[in-house]
């Protein structure tokens, strides 16, 4: 209720000011109020100096709250802060108006011009300064539709506003200005019919925010939400409004049951919709359903977490590596982030061979002192390990499919069939270079073109996204990069994550083993700070776990996000099992905008309801 309170001051602050301009104008004999300047309204002496600053007295803290509104509208959105912001000081300017009030042009003309006049012109100047980096800003605030709308109003403040400094001379000279005035309400009217159009575009849900939505291209939206979940679909919505989404889905189980099942936009540059069957690369979120494969390991007795890797893998036992337990290799505590031995396509493809390439291997430095991200390295590991421990010596991809994603009936793969048609996949947009720019941090920015560095030697010397990323097909058919190439729907995600979280029955999963996957992370000898992402971060038992920099559920959760904003994990202590993802890829490194949104309204739903039986979408 604040926040359409504060939205709706935008639209009356702009009805105030209009009326302004055009009613009181109206009460000034003498004046013509199409060539007359606004400012020549207030003018000292003028008859509607007092009628006008009595309203002016209220579009301020119209225009303040306004400003706040937005702020509070943002979510994530550094563009809509910005805007918010930006808005308030627009409007604190007013309160220095009745200092700076302009004489008339005759008084001007004959050289009588005082202190007020020229604070008048330096307040003139930084308010249209600020309207103009608001609509500046507000062409990336929003959906396409919104971003053109502004670009036009920017043109005409532009043009407009030439044409009026063109013929100021003339105003100073006292002589006839005919359209000056008529070019200063055009600009005024611009930038007032905008704010009206951006307190409508961030409207929350209700027959008002239609209007708005014309300019934000809100997408169709299928699926449904359980009753008392509608703000998680609110949510969804507002993220292609609001926060930029181009295509994506979410999905979320409780105890067992679909509560959210979402997807919408578009899964293709040229506009083909997003299906219910839609699949999507999940880049690093695959890490949480490699580690999935060895938890079932683990429940069958055929792994110990506190064993050696060695133990498993005589051959690992080199180059310093005989000690690294599966604990520390799966937190990313072995120094094995990257791989010093030319690794391609065909050396992925075959097994025998990349396992001497992995147990050749030397750490960077002593195992279990460190943590770097295993960005690529990890999955590689936990495929050989697997192959070593399960009677069938699968491979991870398979072994998922076998043992998971077959028994679930999930639309979720490790190893993307050849089979697979191009019309049941997104294609990935990367971010802008503006957004990598304006977002993405500068010493992550700088380390990823610096070779020396731990994360270019994890993610470009190791088999980087090009390796299963196949231009001809989308994706790279029958190829496993486990650590970043599952492919799958949000609901399979969601689904296998549900299991994980209420018990794992249907998986047979031992209560020990879930036990130890809700535990606290253990951290290396010099605690969590990772070489390779630059901050602190909790892994264990191969999956994230919450923490600072990276919350998600409860304490006990544990799940994984990737490249872009996707995310999925199981919170044992609600009975939570969630994911989203996305084709348009975003910059966040501690939580997707598009994401936090979403969680943020299922929590609250959580909070609020306990009522779960299905509503229409």
């Amino acid at each position: 209720m604040l926040r359409k309170s504060l939205l709706a001051c935008g639209i009356l602050s702009s009805l105030l000011y209009a009326g302004m301009t055009i009613v009181i104008a109206q009460y000034s004999p003498g004046y013509d109020s199409a060539s007359q300047t606004i400012s020549e309204l207030s003018a000292v002496g003028a008859p509607t100096q007092r009628l006008w600053m009595i309203p002016a007295s209220f579009y301020v803290p119209l225009v303040v709250a306004f400003g706040w509104g937005v702020w509070r509208s943002a979510g994530r959105s550094r563009a809509l802060k910005t805007i918010g912001g930006l808005l308030v000081a627009y409007g604190g300017l007013g309160l220095l108006w009745p200092f700076a009030p302009m004489h008339t042009r005759e008084t001007i003309a004959a050289g009588g011009g005082t202190f007020g006049d020229t604070l008048h012109i330096i307040l003139a100047s930084l308010s249209v300064m600020l309207m103009m980096a608001i609509l500046g800003i507000g062409a990336a605030a929003l959906g396409k539709r919104f971003r053109v709308y502004t670009i036009a109003t920017l043109i005409v403040l532009l043009v407009f506003g030439i044409l009026t400094f063109l013929d100021a001379p003339r105003l100073s000279a006292g002589e006839p200005t005919p359209w000056i005035g008529v070019y200063e309400r055009i600009n005024v009217g611009a930038f007032l019919l905008w704010v009206v159009v951006l307190a409508l575009a961030l409207w929350p849900d209700g027959r008002i925010g239609a209007s708005g939505r014309v300019f934000m291209q809100a997408p169709r939206v299928d699926g449904h939400v359980s009753r008392g979940f509608e703000p998680v679909r609110r949510a969804f919505v507002e993220n292609f409004v609001q926060r930029r989404e181009r295509g994506g889905a979410c999905a979320a189980y409780l105890n067992g049951t679909s509560i959210v099942d979402l997807w919408g936009g578009t899964r293709t540059r040229d506009g083909a919709a997003w299906e219910r069957d839609t699949m999507v690369v999940v880049h690093s979120a695959s890490k949480g359903l490699a580690a999935m494969t060895l938890a079932i390991a683990h429940s069958r007795g055929w792994l110990d977490y506190e064993e050696r890797v060695a133990a498993y893998w005589p051959e690992f036992a080199q180059h310093g590596k005989e000690a690294i337990t599966v604990r520390q290799l799966l937190a990313h505590q072995a120094g094995l982030f990257a791989i010093n031995e030319p690794v391609d396509r065909d050396t992925v493809a075959d097994p025998d061979r990349l396992a001497g390439v992995l147990a050749r291997q030397t750490p960077a430095w002593e195992p279990g002192t460190r943590q770097a991200y295993h960005a690529l390295t990890l999955g590689f590991y936990e495929s050989e390990l697997l192959r070593r421990i399960d009677p069938a010596h699968r491979t991870l991809g398979r072994f998922f499919h076998d043992e998971i994603a077959a028994p679930l009936g999930l639309d979720l793969y490790l190893r993307l069939p050849p089979e697979i048609p191009d019309t049941r996949l997104a294609v990935l947009a990367p971010p802008s270079r503006l957004d990598l720019l304006v977002h993405f941090p500068l010493r992550l920015t700088l380390d990823a073109m610096n070779p020396r560095s731990n994360i270019y030697r994890a993610l470009v010397v190791n088999p980087g996204t090009g390796i299963y990323i196949d231009q001809a097909r989308i994706y790279t058919r029958d190829l496993e990069v486990p650590s970043g190439n599952a492919v799958g729907t949000a609901r399979s995600i969601a689904r296998v994550y549900g299991v994980f979280a209420s018990g794992g029955s249907e998986l047979g999963l031992r209560a020990e083993t879930l036990a130890l996957l809700a535990a606290p992370a253990v951290p290396s000898s010099h605690g969590f700070h990772d070489e390779c992402l630059r901050g602190e971060v909790e892994f264990s038992l191969g999956f994230m776990k919450p923490c600072a920099a990276w919350p998600f559920g409860s304490p006990s959760a544990f799940g994984a996000p990737g490249s872009g904003g996707s995310l999925g994990f199981a919170d044992p202590t609600t009975g939570l099992g969630y994911a989203y993802v996305t084709s348009q890829m975003g910059t966040s490194l501690t939580g997707d905008p598009r994401d936090l949104a979403l969680r943020r309204a299922i929590d609250s739903s959580l909070a609020h309801t306990h009522d779960t039986a299905p509503a229409a979408a």
